[in-house]
């Protein structure tokens, strides 16, 4: 053997892996993973030590709520949603430090900072809201929406791997919180005029516009993005409404002293419908994504079988 060969087979040895030697090493925790789990400890402590055991005397959420009570507040029970939201963002808190995650696309591009913006305007709502200043509280309420939205419209245009892991682990947790804020930002709008002691007539035509809203963000979410409809902000709506009919059935004395039952029970009318109408739009999303892919999947089908039938160019063979 020459010696060029020689010395090009000794640098190739040199250049190959090693058998069991790791390829790339692992992804380091940074200060996004340790800012996301700082800023949800930051968030449930304010959230359930002020909002729910009313740590500054001020009363809790759920007194203030009904001293607020509005034409479109929806039932105590659809607040449990809380449960799965804080639930679920704590697997994310914890889960994004593992190897699998800590640099996942969806953390830190799609998640960002957006998560640490959310949970900073949470805690300001809850001073806020505790504090019975709701036209601030209603700002907050818009920062949080804004923000919530940022981390989904950042995530959306991030790579995805498209499975489920990633969705219910990444996705679900902010996607959930989006769709409960959107709802409650409406909310926070009719309470901002229940505070001003706003006329019933006011009080009603903002809680129509609101339901109109709700109704027409389940239609963009469903039908309007290019990359496929997010269904859990839909059902949430849905859910939101669903609890205001409820609410409704029953109202308290607040409701019943500013609005005639006609319009208590047309309100509540109108919610049910709501909620009816987004579920059916879903079904119908379901149905036209299963028709889509059922088409494509004959049509892939069918290309195949020509490929086995043709020339490697894709032309039929000519029969001489």
């Amino acid at each position: 053997m020459s010696l060029p060969s020689r010395l090009s087979k000794n640098k190739n040895e040199d250049e190959a892996p090693k058998e069991g030697a790791p390829s790339d090493p692992p992804a380091k925790i940074n200060h996004k993973n340790i800012l996301n789990l700082f800023f949800y400890i930051f968030n449930i402590v304010f959230t359930y030590g002020v909002g729910t055991n009313g740590w500054f005397g001020n009363g809790t959420n759920g007194e203030l709520s009904e001293k607020y009570q509005t034409i479109i507040t929806p039932k105590s029970t659809a607040f449990s949603i809380w449960a799965v939201i804080f639930i679920f963002q704590a697997i994310f808190a914890i889960i994004q430090f593992l190897k699998r995650f800590r640099a996942h696309p969806m953390v830190q591009q799609g998640v960002s900072y957006w998560y640490c913006g959310a949970c900073v305007a949470q805690v300001g709502w809850t001073i806020s809201f505790t504090y019975e200043i709701m036209p601030l509280s209603l700002v907050f309420m818009l920062l949080i929406l804004f923000s919530l939205y940022g981390l989904l419209y950042s995530q959306y245009y991030t790579e995805s791997t498209g499975k489920l892991v990633e969705f219910w682990l990444l996705r679900f947790p902010f996607a959930i919180h989006a769709g409960w804020i959107t709802a409650a930002s409406a909310l926070n709008v009719s309470v901002v005029a229940v505070s001003k002691e706003d006329p019933a007539d006011i009080q009603l035509a903002i809680g129509i516009v609101s339901l109109a809203v709700l109704h027409a963000i389940s239609v963009w979410v469903l039908f309007n993005l290019k990359k496929g409809p997010n269904y859990t902000i839909a059902c949430v709506l849905s859910w939101a409404n669903g609890w205001i009919y409820a609410e409704l059935q029953e109202p308290k004395d607040l409701i019943t002293n500013t609005f005639a039952p006609e319009t208590i029970n047309g309100v509540a009318y109108a919610a049910a419908s709501v909620a009816f109408i987004i579920l059916l739009q879903v079904v119908i999303r379901i149905g036209m994504t299963a028709f889509t892919k059922c088409r494509g999947d004959r049509s892939a089908a069918s290309d195949d079988e020509e490929q086995h039938t043709s020339g490697s160019d894709g032309m039929y063979d000519a029969k001489v």
